[in-house]
């Protein structure tokens, strides 16, 4: 169980950041039509790690629990027009189905906070990405965690898949890592979140989004075995 006055800190910690001032927190339920675009192309890419909401009484699935806090912020904005860019902020249960589970690790529920930047700029994404990683390393080494910072893809994807092969070859997704364990990442979406969500600037044209999550439930684990 998440340490409440661990999660307070966290949050404090992340809203002191430069890289995360101004950002607008809204709270989407953590559940997704399974029609929806995201939810779909989730199901298809992570079939083991679906976690579905079935009725007791039809047996039928209209819904999948969210992966991520990323996914019901961008179905709150789907269809959206940007006539700014805008930095969102989503702290929420996330729900994956695992092999095996481990306390404080590896969890079927576990609590994460992420901040998702909608921008019509791609230079200025990309500068963000480059201040989240080094803020994050140096917040969390004040908290006593040192992190290593390393390029990773989504190790669900074929290794010879489209999208891991474009991960990796464009630098897309980073990991923070303590003991060899993901604390949290950062992931360029580029376009495709948005081609997908249809979300676009005031001149109709698709805007860039990136998102950094980080998993309270592990910072709040390797603060306790300290």
């Amino acid at each position: 169980m998440l340490n409440p006055n661990i999660e307070r800190k966290l949050d404090m910690v992340l809203q002191e950041l430069d890289v995360f001032q101004n950002a607008i927190e809204i709270s989407p339920q953590p559940i997704l039509p399974i029609d929806f675009v995201l939810a779909k192309k989730y199901l298809n890419s992570f079939p083991q790690h679906s976690v579905k909401a079935v009725g007791l009484q039809n047996g039928q699935s209209e819904y999948i629990l969210s992966p991520t806090c990323c996914y019901p912020v961008f179905k709150h904005f789907e269809g959206k027009k940007f006539l700014n860019d805008v930095l969102i902020t989503n702290k929420s249960n996330c729900f994956r189905n695992e092999k095996e589970y481990i306390e404080g690790t590896r969890q079927f529920c576990f609590k994460m906070r992420e901040y998702i930047l909608f921008s019509r700029d791609l230079p200025k994404v990309k500068r963000w990405i480059e201040e989240v990683k080094l803020q994050i390393q140096a917040a969390l080494a004040s908290l006593g965690i040192e992190i290593a910072v390393e390029k990773a893809t989504d190790p669900f994807f074929n290794p010879r898949d489209f999208q891991q092969v474009m991960q990796s070859t464009e630098n897309l997704k980073s990991e923070f890592l303590h003991c060899g364990i993901s604390l949290g990442s950062i992931n360029m979406h580029l376009k495709a979140f948005s081609k997908s969500c249809s979300m676009v600037d005031e001149n109709g044209n698709h805007i860039y989004t990136a998102c950094f999550g980080l998993g309270y439930d592990r910072v709040a684990h390797f603060i306790g075995v300290k």
